[in-house]
């Protein structure tokens, strides 16, 4: 039996309201906080008004100032809160949507275990990220395919209908389609979660792609985080912020390559090999003509050495040219 509108809401209320105890008894039973270190850290009820994603240096900031003290004597309740907090957002997105960069900056500010020797990147943090993201967005896929029929035909048909006209584009690939949906920016996070449900997307399908797709930008939150961390704790080094910048651009553009569709790799590679004929049939440029000086002849005029001026003659050059005057006959 379908759940009408009021009674999908409802459930959707009861949810929030379950998570919201289920968070509220895990502050209140976990060791307290040093009062010194986290007197300025934001509240649930901060994020939820929009300060986490409005002043994200300040929260960041204070949040890792007082996470690391907190982190030291009790790191499973770090770690399982900020984890918990990262799914439930993912989980109901539109009451956290775009906390999942600054979440995935301060893991990677809070987490060194597991670094890499080069770079100090840490996996523990890049697993703590992906998994909070694709567990987040699975739970929100799953509440969606029991809940949200009514609910996203109610308050979303115009961009339901738009996500059915681009599936048309990619019929006989589905896993294509959702990860295109993934990588493309013309839909939100949350909304590819819980729409994905209603087109019969399968569920491997929407794992496995949100973990690919998800890569490329854990990578960058998590080393922009690493930074922030060295840089609280030895001072800014433009060198080494450099090379790990160079490394974190190399690793996304690795990362980015396989999520390029196959038909676009293939257009890529056809243009490459038509530019690279096109410049082995161009002729070679001919030799430029060397530039002369002269002045051409004026128009109507034939060509020919110069004449020379003649002089004037004197007088008696003159008569003596012209000769006696023959005499006329009677």
């Amino acid at each position: 039996m379908a759940l009408t509108l009021r009674q999908s809401l409802v459930l959707y209320g009861l949810f929030m309201v379950l998570a919201v105890a289920g968070v509220t008894y895990f502050v209140q039973t976990a060791p307290p906080l040093p009062e010194a270190q986290c007197a300025n850290i934001v509240t649930p009820m901060d994020v939820v008004r929009g300060k986490f994603v409005k002043e994200p240096q300040t929260s960041i900031l204070n949040l890792w100032n007082c996470l690391r003290e907190y982190k030291k004597d009790n790191w499973w309740h770090t770690t399982a809160g900020i984890w918990g907090i990262y799914a439930i957002f993912k989980i109901f997105g539109p009451f956290g949507a775009g906390t999942s960069m600054v979440l995935s900056v301060l893991i990677g500010a809070l987490y060194d275990e597991w670094a890499e020797p080069m770079t100090r990147y840490s996996f523990l943090a890049h697993f703590l990220g992906v998994s909070g993201e694709v567990c987040g967005g699975a739970g929100g896929w799953i509440m969606s395919y029991c809940i949200g029929r009514e609910i996203l035909l109610h308050f979303a048909a115009e961009k339901m209908a738009t996500l059915k006209k681009e599936m048309d584009k990619f019929q006989g690939s589905m896993f294509r389609y959702m990860l295109f949906l993934r990588v493309s920016p013309l839909f939100p996070n949350w909304f590819v979660n819980y729409s994905t449900a209603m087109i019969g997307m399968p569920f491997w399908y929407f794992l496995v792609a949100s973990t690919l797709a998800i890569q490329p930008a854990a990578c960058m939150s998590i080393a922009m985080g690493s930074m922030l961390r060295d840089v609280g704790e030895s001072g800014l080094d433009l060198v080494k912020m450099t090379k790990r910048g160079g490394m974190m651009a190399a690793t996304m553009a690795l990362l980015s390559l396989p999520l390029i569709p196959a038909d676009d790799w293939s257009k890529g590679l056809e243009s490459v090999k038509a530019f690279w004929k096109r410049m082995q049939k161009a002729p070679a440029a001919a030799p430029a003509a060397p530039v002369t000086t002269a002045s051409a002849p004026p128009r109507g005029r034939a060509e020919g050495p110069p004449v020379a001026k003649r002089r004037d003659a004197s007088p008696g050059a003159k008569s003596a040219a012209k000769g006696p005057k023959e005499k006329k006959s009677d």
